[in-house]
């Protein structure tokens, strides 16, 4: 998981109401609600705001997920004092004026920047101001362009927003401004954006659109609470983030050749010594196909088709006495996703693709979801667990992955590796042997426009066993060594 994705996924989690515990003394939604109507309808009548269109009861097929008993879902437009734009007619830009005129391309990665922004007359101000007109506090939402990429103003300064955003402004004393923020920047937006984005040559989202957000609204005092840790947190995402792109820019320095020369010497026995008190890989694979056949008698995977012995020329290498050359299916249940493209929609179930495999790891930032129903239909033969190795069998072949993620998620076009039992066989070396082999599973892949590898072909694709308590022993020296080989290779 990359840093954006762990912010997602705490903010995610905040937004559902399991980041911090609910307090029945801190009232309800429901209460606060009405406190926010009363405030509205104060600012309306003092003519500080416009009265809002009434807007459609939230059904409960459009909720998302569910939030506690204590919470409330509502409009975005319900809990902000007011959402508006300016004029759409382009004023004149002058270089010479006074007020700065702001658009998407004057946000830095954390703020807005005025050095460079275009500047508009007072005449043109004054006028655009009459609809509204950012202040300290205020949210500026994209519309067009990088939609919802959202900066908070942090200035008391004079200027004004283009069209191609809203203002989001916030009401003083019925909402924790920083929680609509957080709300604004979570996943459930970016669904939002994707239900109502107009596709236009060039996509934009409307204001009616986007005062009908959903939002999940607690108490106050539990909005602060959240906000408070959110921000204890991101000091630690801070953290990562900048670790793991350290990381990163080692690991392209990071010599494929050494990488491959030293899982070579795993697999060929010579990383770490034999010891004869750990028996041999014949007494594993007894083991292996008697906890298969009981498998197979209770139904819970099914009987593999007969592998043809190996011969000595299909053998690569010498291994040591103790180890076995062994076809994939003796040792692992191999299956595969589905290879049919059910429905897309906005939220559901991820469906994870070669396009989802990336650096040993599972990507869900750019992630496209199906139904429910067609997500169990794939997951009755090809449910992915804890701990099963994918693999991606169509296009960009390769890029293992060993699952440690538990979130509900099904697989396309991608191969999955199961382990029989975790008593005998270590799915960390299985993993490392993928690794090294997926150049050579490239290389004999078929297909014309679109390369792949068949269920057959993994099936039957030879590896070197050595004893279990070898295999841990593999894998731990793996596990040491390769971080120490990424340092050197970083250093002149």
């Amino acid at each position: 998981m990359n840093a954006q994705d762990l912010k997602n996924s705490i903010l995610q989690r905040a937004i559902e109401g399991k980041l911090v515990p609910q307090r029945k003394e801190e009232g309800t939604a429901k209460e606060l609600l009405a406190e926010i109507r009363a405030e509205k309808a104060r600012l309306i009548k003092e003519k500080k705001i416009k009265k809002s269109k009434p807007l459609p009861e939230i059904t409960d097929e459009e909720k998302p997920f569910d939030i506690p008993e204590s919470w409330e879902w509502v409009r975005l437009d319900t809990v902000t004092r007011e959402i508006g734009d300016i004029d759409h007619k382009m004023p004149q830009t002058n270089p010479m004026g006074s007020i700065p005129f702001i658009s998407p391309k004057d946000f830095t990665p954390t703020s807005i920047d005025f050095s460079n922004a275009k500047r508009i007359g007072k005449d043109d101000y004054n006028r655009l101001a009459k609809k509204t007109t950012p202040e300290k506090g205020d949210i500026i939402f994209p519309r067009y362009g990088t939609i919802g990429v959202t900066r908070r103003v942090m200035t008391n300064r004079k200027f004004i927003v283009s069209y191609s955003c809203c203002t989001i402004k916030m009401l003083s004393n019925s909402m924790d401004a920083d929680y609509i923020d957080f709300v604004l920047k979570s996943p459930l937006i970016k669904n939002e954006i994707h239900k109502y984005v107009n596709k236009t040559t060039q996509p934009n989202v409307g204001l009616k659109s986007i005062k009908m957000f959903l939002f999940p609204l607690p108490p106050l005092a539990e909005q602060h609470r959240i906000v408070a840790k959110l921000e204890e947190i991101q000091s630690d995402i801070d953290a990562y983030d900048k670790a793991q792109t350290k990381l990163q820019a080692i690991e392209q320095r990071f010599p494929d050749d050494m990488k491959k020369s030293l899982l070579q010497y795993a697999i060929e026995g010579k990383l770490v010594p034999q010891r004869k008190e750990e028996g041999t890989a014949k007494d594993l694979l007894a083991e292996i196909r008697a906890e298969k056949a009981r498998l197979v008698k209770e139904k819970k995977i099914k009987k593999s088709k007969p592998l043809p012995e190996i011969t000595d020329d299909e053998k690569p290498f010498d291994i040591p006495d103790s180890w076995e050359w062994v076809r994939l299916d003796e040792v692992i249940d191999v299956r595969d996703g589905t290879h049919d493209t059910p429905p897309y929609y906005p939220t559901g179930i991820p469906l994870i693709t070669s396009k989802n495999l990336s650096n040993g790891k599972l990507e869900f930032t750019n992630v496209k979801y199906i139904s429910k129903q067609d997500a169990d239909n794939i997951n009755k033969r090809s449910r992915v667990d804890i701990g099963d190795i994918l693999f991606a069998m169509i296009g960009s072949i390769g890029n293992p992955v060993i699952v440690n993620d538990n979130r509900e998620f099904c697989i396309k076009n991608i191969a999955l590796f199961k382990q029989i039992s975790p008593k005998l066989m270590n799915m960390k070396y299985i993993y490392f042997i993928l690794v090294f082999a997926q150049r050579k599973l490239k290389g004999i892949a078929s297909g014309g426009v679109q390369s792949f590898i068949s269920l057959r072909v993994f099936r039957r694709y030879i590896i070197p066993i050595p004893p279990l308590a070898e295999q841990h022993r593999i894998v731990a020296k793996l596990e040491e060594l390769l971080p120490l080989c990424q340092q050197l290779a970083g250093h002149p």
